[in-house]
């Protein structure tokens, strides 16, 4: 009995690194556009920091 509490166990934790990995993953992917479009919108003097966010 306690071999499949083992395996539970194992793959419980398998798949909670997979779910974070492509968590983090994809909130660094987005962030870096966000960034970009904040970079390129700063640089060529569009920022106006009384507009409403869109």
């Amino acid at each position: 009995m306690m071999e499949i509490y083992r395996w539970f166990w194992w793959l419980l934790t398998i798949a909670i690194l997979i779910w974070y990995t492509a968590l983090t993953i994809y909130i660094s992917y987005k962030g870096v556009f966000d960034i970009q479009h904040m970079l390129k919108k700063l640089s060529s003097g569009e920022f106006d920091p009384n507009a409403p966010e869109s």
